[in-house]
């Protein structure tokens, strides 16, 4: 009766599903039965043994179903005051998530959602930050049985060489990325692969696919087979996180998550909802520990705003876009512009990859930012009739380029190291500078040669390249070094560590790219890391001081611990990245505008020894007034322009004061 009348949105075939003393073999029999979820109902579970016979009773039913259906089947047990939710792992019931109602003041909504995320029964649910923290956060049912699930299939094949490789190569790029602070655990390796398939699954049903068909296969879904047909590239690849499609038992995982994620109507998306959904899965402390903090919805189209004055004329860069908040609110931007000059959607989706770019050396950030880039674009004009070939410009790539501050390139070749810890299994692989000039010729050229490499028979001499040559032009006096580097990868392949390689190359050498001076764009926005100089690793300390040092930024020993990665961020990338007269707006520290680390900042002169660098800033915002607090410190917002000597201006026009209180951070 409570599954019948409560508000579970079940339709009229699920309520004919619900099957009473279901036969199960053996002369047994499941008390209720609905979709993939067996309940079996006990009086009061706290008497005697009543509990630990019920869950060997659920075992059974739910290996049975298991086993008859080929569908992964769930248990719950409860007693009407406690609810148990419990999945079969290597034979064995596990605990996944619990809920108890006080009998004298139930909660009844708080029953429903939970019922409701168990179930899956809901359809077009508008996916609104607290719908999806009620639905897939990590405090529903639903996420508490993904995570469990897979961590037990990551538990099993956690030493095959290609899924080994894929996690040394995240825990890299997060070093890179947060410093010291984070640790590589199998629980946040396991978080960032679940959060990668549901954006993937997502960015699917946005472009107009139906990803709960079981006709697609979830290898298809992981590895973005479906967008090449539809022309639409640069989302979903073969990355970091493939693996579960690529293993015993991942595929029904990936078939359940789809079927959850497609209950939502993800065509009524007004703001960057991966980032709520990152918030709603990885928990508060260990965000706060690895300092991710997402730029509230607002601030970021209050700096778009005020940075991107001709959206239709200037290329826009966040070159540390995170889930993309900054860029979805840059293409709705443009499109907007579009519309209102009359550009029709086509022209406009042809001109937008080429004016709005991300870059960020997280590789889920990167992965959740393409699926807002696709959300920003919004449903109707991904499914046009006359939508052009669409390539989304977010990538993966270390923007500050640590390590060779001098240059990304070293002897005019780029430079990918292909060691594991300390021991190096192969040379480098190299690909010339004359490569990097066509950026779509290059991503071309090297996922040819990483196919190419991993169609051979392992252990057999690597086929000619005459033909790879002639077909993407490549100059005689590169073809000898690229041609050591396509060897290098066929040892890879052998040693079973090819599968991301083409993929890792491809994303990295696009920061090269944009720095070309003809490549350079006319606005910069974003929110550079916040990294602390003592939660760098040694490298990065040792590179960050010389770096520093060089742009007369370092302020001494006495303050080396307040000392941060966002102002040389700044500096760096308007270096690299922003042509002469091009403009700034980034989301900083409120110690910018005044305290002593900064100081070296506020000049305005960041002189490299590349070439020179100077700012003109503008009025700053100051956000510290502003409550709630939506970073761990007070924040302020820095503009300016990049300019000759001449025309700088150092940082000290008094900020604009904001102030308020906020009805919800992201609001």
């Amino acid at each position: 009766m409570l599954l019948a009348t409560a508000p579970l949105s079940l339709c009229d075939s699920d309520l004919r599903d619900i099957v009473l003393e279901s036969p199960a073999g053996q002369r047994r029999r499941i008390d209720v039965e609905v979709g993939f979820t067996v309940f079996e109902v006990k009086r009061d579970l706290r008497v005697g043994n009543v509990r630990a016979d019920a869950v060997q009773q659920l075992r059974g039913y739910v290996a049975s179903r298991t086993e008859t259906l080929k569908q992964r089947y769930v248990g719950v047990l409860t007693d009407g005051a406690e609810w148990h939710l419990y999945h079969l792992v290597d034979g064995e019931m596990r605990l996944v998530s619990s809920l108890e109602v006080d009998p004298h003041t139930p909660k009844v909504d708080d029953l429903c959602v939970w019922l409701e995320a168990v179930l899956a029964t809901a359809e077009k649910i508008v996916p609104t930050p607290v719908e999806i923290e009620r639905r897939l956060g990590a405090g529903s049912p639903a996420h508490a049985l993904e995570f469990s699930e897979l961590s037990a299939l990551y538990r099993r094949v956690r030493d095959v060489p290609g899924v080994r490789l894929k996690r040394e190569l995240w825990a890299k790029l997060l070093t890179t990325a947060l410093g010291t602070n984070f640790r590589d655990e199998d629980d946040l390796f396991v978080e960032h692969t679940l959060l990668v398939a549901m954006a993937e699954i997502i960015g699917h049903a946005v472009v107009g696919f139906h990803p709960a068909d079981p006709n697609i296969r979830p290898a298809e879904l992981l590895g973005g087979h479906l967008f090449v047909g539809a022309q639409i590239g640069g989302v979903i690849e073969a990355d970091f996180f493939d693996w579960p499609a690529e293993v015993d038992g991942g595929d029904t995982l990936v078939k359940t998550l789809a079927r959850r994620l497609t209950r939502f109507a993800w065509h009524l998306v007004e703001h960057d909802v991966m980032k709520v959904l990152y918030e709603s899965i990885i928990a508060p402390e260990q965000r706060h520990r690895l300092g991710e903090y997402y730029t509230p919805d607002w601030l970021a189209e209050a700096v778009v705003t005020a940075t991107v004055t001709d959206p239709l004329n200037q290329r826009v860069l966040d070159p540390s876009c995170g889930s993309g908040t900054f860029l979805f609110h840059a293409v709705r931007r443009y499109l907007t512009a579009a519309t209102h000059a009359g550009v029709s959607p086509a022209d406009a989706l042809g001109g937008l990859s080429q004016s709005v770019i991300g870059v960020d050396v997280h590789p889920v950030a990167v992965t959740l930012a393409r699926v807002t880039y696709l959300l920003a674009i919004g449903m109707e004009r991904l499914r046009a009739d006359d939508r052009p070939p669409l390539s989304v410009p977010v990538y993966l790539g270390d923007s500050v380029q640590w390590g060779q501050h001098r240059g990304l390139l070293e002897h005019n070749a780029l430079a990918v190291t292909t060691s594991e810890g300390d021991r190096r299994f192969v040379n480098e692989l190299r690909f010339p500078e004359r490569l990097l000039a066509d950026a779509g010729r290059f991503d071309r050229l090297v996922g040819e040669l990483a196919d190419k490499a991993c169609s051979r028979t392992p252990g057999s001499p690597p086929p000619s390249l005459a033909a790879t040559f002639r077909r993407y032009d490549v100059h005689p006096d590169d073809q000898d070094l690229l041609g050591d580097t396509f060897r290098s990868m066929c040892e890879l392949h052998d040693q079973g560590r090819d599968h991301i390689w083409g993929y890792y190359v491809r994303n990295l050498a696009r920061p090269v790219w944009l720095a070309r001076e003809d490549n350079r764009v006319d606005v910069l926005v974003g929110n550079p890391p916040w990294l602390a100089y003592r939660f760098m690793p040694e490298a990065m300390q040792t590179n960050f001081r010389a770096m520093s040092n060089e742009r007369k930024f370092w302020a001494g020993a006495a303050v080396a611990t307040h000392q941060d990665l966002s102002g040389l961020f700044v500096a760096r990338a308007t270096e690299l990245y922003l042509r002469h007269g091009g403009r700034f707006g980034f989301v900083m520290p409120l110690a910018v505008l005044s305290r002593r680390q900064f100081a070296g900042f506020r000049t305005g002169t960041w002189s490299s020894p590349v070439e020179p660098v100077h700012a003109a800033f503008a009025e700053p915002w100051d956000l510290h007034l502003v409550k709630p607090s939506f970073f761990p410190v007070p924040a302020a917002v820095v503009f300016g322009q990049r300019t000759t000597k001449g025309d700088r201006q150092p940082l000290t026009t008094p900020a604009q004061i904001w102030a308020g209180r906020l009805p919800h951070r992201n609001t």
